[in-house]
């Protein structure tokens, strides 16, 4: 675990009343969540999705995983919105989306690039872009960096 998200999870059960979550994630459904898209969570994100399953706190949702029937699902459960842009834009498998700007770009763990620890960075995505335009720009090298940054912009 990495201190970040330590210290991004203390802020958020600090402000309790920003907080809206699913409930844990089941090791079950986290390993079924990881089949179906073809990864390997980081440690950072499966302590997040046990913890929270997705997480919404004041106007930032960040998507996760909270139940079993990902085709019957939505926003923000990670394994439907990563398949449906995958359907939908075609969107490269490398690529598993955390967080939506609502401003067409996304936060997405990817598994191209990763991080010393060999984990995904989390980088950006505009939908319906070809490959050739995306810039994949690294915007965190790790989950627990992107999760403390978003929970402290929302408090600022």
């Amino acid at each position: 675990m990495t201190e970040e998200y330590s210290k991004a999870k203390k802020i958020i059960e600090e402000n309790d009343d920003l907080v809206d979550d699913f409930g844990g994630a089941s090791d079950d459904i986290i390993k079924k969540a990881q089949l179906v898209l073809s990864v390997q969570f980081p440690e950072d994100y499966k302590l997040f999705l046990s913890c929270f399953g997705a997480l919404t706190f004041g106007s930032i949702e960040i998507y996760g995983v909270f139940r079993e029937d990902f085709d019957n699902s939505g926003v923000p459960d990670v394994v439907w919105v990563t398949l449906n842009e995958r359907n939908l834009v075609n969107m490269p498998k490398h690529l598993v989306i955390l967080y939506n700007t609502g401003m067409g770009e996304m936060y997405c763990m990817n598994y191209e690039d990763l991080n010393s620890d060999n984990e995904p960075k989390i980088t950006s995505y505009f939908p319906g872009f070809s490959e050739n335009a995306q810039k994949n720009e690294v915007l965190y090298d790790n989950f627990g960096g992107f999760l403390l940054d978003m929970i402290k912009e929302e408090i600022d």
